[in-house]
């Protein structure tokens, strides 16, 4: 489970106390802090006293997992929901996302039962678990969890304990992801093992949950995109359709003309291997790419595509978490991420050699550099091509 959880707990409310200790020299402020979290509190309640009931409960355990933040948090869950399937295997489980489109694609093999809207009333559901980079349980029958999972109760146990001392930073999420990233890999964990320690469960960082492709809807989309039967890999800048590009480059993105670079790099040595680029509505279309498929794509072809690539090839981003749900392997450039937080092992992982590691320190952490170098100086810029072409050639060797 964890090297230390005594020591783990601690570190959480020792984060807390920070937070409130801005506040304990002000009554103002505390009485600021509590309203705002009052009325939240209120808004909600109000809000779920309209929502639709569902069915009436049968003897079938309901457990609802409602996941907040992008596409990559949606894909880390994954492995959680299937150590939580293998845990409860009689139960339905239901998944609350934003994105009806990215929740069917992540889960589209069977495994969560159905989708849930953010309509939703607690008490449909004997358990209910939410969050994001820590997951915390927002309510639970114990009655019909001892009736009908008694196996399940240490873990619940256990997962209380831990959130007992977190509680500020569910609270004031994201702001603390941050430090709670700092906490995790100060005692052996990381962004997926997190959710294992919240929840009192076994879940590991590089644990597989590789979604259940089917070949042939793998050929009808692969010739409909016109890329079927190509050797190639695939290239994302890191951006997308939820990245605030107004405030400048997105600190995640690698220069373009580094990019440029370890294209020109690639094609000199494999000039069979065609390059590939992912992208959204705000990526920029590299025209030096062999193939770009910026804007042409449904979410629901990228599992496809990545797990036909040869490899592919991205700064630290919700498609390097999608890509680990297929067979393809990454190499992956951390600048203001933690490679110690959210790096696979079974991909080649490069870290920036100045600076980096910024993650969360402001909410602004993934579209400004916090220290307001250029695009130039920034961390992620501090990558080479050489050293990305170096490690796919490395990569490409393996397979």
């Amino acid at each position: 489970m964890i090297k230390n959880i005594s020591s783990f707990k601690l570190a959480g409310l020792r984060a807390g106390e920070l937070v409130r200790a801005a506040a304990h020299d002000s009554a103002p402020v505390r009485w600021a802090m509590a309203f705002t979290q009052r009325r939240k509190q209120l808004k909600t309640y109000l809000k779920r006293l309209f929502y639709p009931h569902r069915e009436p409960k049968t003897d079938i355990l309901r457990v609802l997992v409602h996941i907040k933040g992008g596409i990559g948090d949606v894909a880390m869950t994954r492995v959680f929901i299937k150590k939580l399937r293998e845990t409860l295997p009689q139960a339905e489980i239901s998944f609350c996302y934003d994105s009806k489109p990215i929740a069917d694609m992540i889960f589209s093999d069977g495994l969560i039962n159905r989708f849930q809207d953010r309509r939703y009333r607690y008490k449909d559901y004997d358990l209910v678990i939410s969050g994001c980079h820590l997951l915390m349980f927002d309510y639970y029958d114990r009655s019909r969890l001892e009736k009908l999972a008694p196996d399940f109760i240490p873990a619940l146990e256990r997962g209380l304990d831990v959130q007992s001392c977190f509680k500020d930073f569910a609270l004031y999420t994201p702001h603390l992801d941050g430090q709670l990233a700092e906490i995790a890999i100060a005692h052996g964990g990381s962004r997926v093992q997190n959710l294992g320690w919240f929840t009192g469960l076994e879940v590991g960082q590089n644990d597989r949950a590789e979604i259940s492709l089917s070949a042939a809807k793998a050929e009808g989309i692969l010739k409909r995109l016109g890329i079927f039967g190509l050797k190639y890999i695939t290239i994302h800048d890191g951006i997308n359709t939820n990245t605030d590009t107004s405030l400048g480059h997105p600190t995640r993105c690698w220069p373009q003309e580094h990019w440029r670079e370890f294209v020109r790099l690639f094609k000199a040595s494999f000039p069979n291997i065609k390059v590939i680029q992912l992208g959204g509505s705000k990526s920029q279309i590299f025209d030096f790419a062999d193939i770009s498929l910026v804007g042409k794509t449904t979410v629901a072809d990228l599992p496809y595509i990545l797990d036909n690539a040869l490899l592919h090839v991205d700064g630290e981003s919700g498609m390097v978490h999608l890509a680990n749900l297929t067979r393809a392997r990454c190499v992956v450039m951390f600048g203001p991420s933690k490679a110690a937080y959210l790096a696979y092992a079974r991909n080649v992982n490069i870290s920036a050699p100045v600076c980096g590691g910024c993650m969360n320190i402001s909410k602004n952490w993934m579209t400004t550099c916090l220290l307001g170098y250029p695009p130039d100086k920034q961390c992620l810029a501090a990558i080479i091509p050489q050293t990305v072409f170096d490690a796919a050639c490395r990569a490409l060797r393996v397979l």
